[in-house]
């Protein structure tokens, strides 16, 4: 499949380190099927070197359509990456050229790859020679400015890149302050490939609203522990809390079956925060949830606050 075939607008789960990983996925997956699923940010040297880092590269066949999200700054390490993902049946690779952590950047990794247009071609091309799969990238306005999103954009078409994310802040900007699409809608009208939108959709209403003529939008940030941010308010109605929990415990569940028991309670403090939400007394029972050292304490509490009767005048008063 290419970018030309999945419906108008794309729909896009933004890839995160430790956030979208397998079980994410197909929970997102089980409440929209049509959402584009991107898998945690990953560099393609650790995938080289580490056999545990390749199970990223696993997941459900339910999971499709899947992409894979690299970084790094080594066209050849890039190429045979992309042939292992694409030995996997993964969709296409997403190359990060937008990450503005001081670690990624100062490795000429992300966001530094935005400073160097040769090689960031090159890690294009590099791709493209060594396997036939979908090659995107996500990267962001500028460095300081969008004065070069442009020209830097029309390169990586030149080069291959069938599709192209910005995140409507600059490197400088990092999250802060509000994303600036004003750039984004400029650059697709000097592109002739698929331009998604990203930074700051709220909901899937929000990102329809802002996707104007763009191709679609991603969500990030505020998806994580809040899956139905994805659907279509006029297909499905909010979740009740009830639906909430039981959505949370079968994340959970799905993410025990790759990981201890320890880590897993640990990880998915991550997600509490949305996922248990929205009631009288909410703050209170995510902070005894967050303390949980134990699962059969954790989802003992799940349990017990899917099955409470949650009030209108409960729900005016939430936290």
């Amino acid at each position: 499949m290419t970018w030309k075939d999945f419906p108008r607008p794309l729909v896009c789960l933004a890839p995160m380190d430790g956030i979208t990983n397998t079980a994410y996925r197909r929970i997102v997956r089980g409440l929209s099927k049509r959402t584009l699923l991107f898998s945690e940010f990953t560099s393609v040297d650790g995938l080289l070197r580490s056999e545990r880092l390749r199970e990223r590269m696993d997941y459900h066949p339910s999971e499709h359509p899947f992409f894979m999200q690299l970084f790094g700054n080594d066209p050849q390490a890039f190429a045979e990456v992309s042939k292992m993902v694409e030995d996997r049946g993964i969709l296409g690779v997403d190359i990060n050229m937008g990450c503005p952590s001081k670690k990624i950047v100062n490795s000429q990794h992300g966001s530094a790859l935005m400073k160097d247009m040769d090689g960031a071609c090159r890690i294009i091309e590099s791709i493209r020679n060594a396997c036939n799969l979908e090659v995107s990238v996500k990267t962001r306005l500028g460095w300081g400015n969008a004065d070069n999103l442009i020209p830097f954009a029309k390169s990586l078409e030149a080069a291959g890149t069938s599709l192209v994310t910005i995140h409507g802040r600059t490197y400088r900007q990092a999250f802060k302050g509000n994303a600036n699409w004003e750039p984004i809608y400029e650059l697709k009208r000097n592109l002739s490939i698929p331009v998604v939108g990203n930074g700051d959709v709220q909901n899937y209403s929000d990102g329809i609203k802002k996707t104007k003529n763009l191709d679609g939008f991603m969500i990030g940030r505020s998806a994580i522990g809040n899956p139905w941010v994805f659907c279509n308010p006029s297909e499905r109605a909010s979740p009740s809390l009830a639906e909430r929990v039981e959505t949370a415990i079968r994340h959970y569940e799905l993410l025990r079956k790759f990981q201890t028991e320890h880590r897993a309670l640990r990880e998915f403090r991550k997600y509490l925060g949305e996922y248990i939400q929205g009631f009288r007394h909410a703050k209170e029972q995510r902070k005894q949830l967050m303390t949980c050292e134990r699962e059969e304490d954790f989802l003992y509490h799940m349990r017990e606050i899917a099955s409470w009767t949650i009030s209108d005048s409960e729900l005016a008063v939430a936290n």
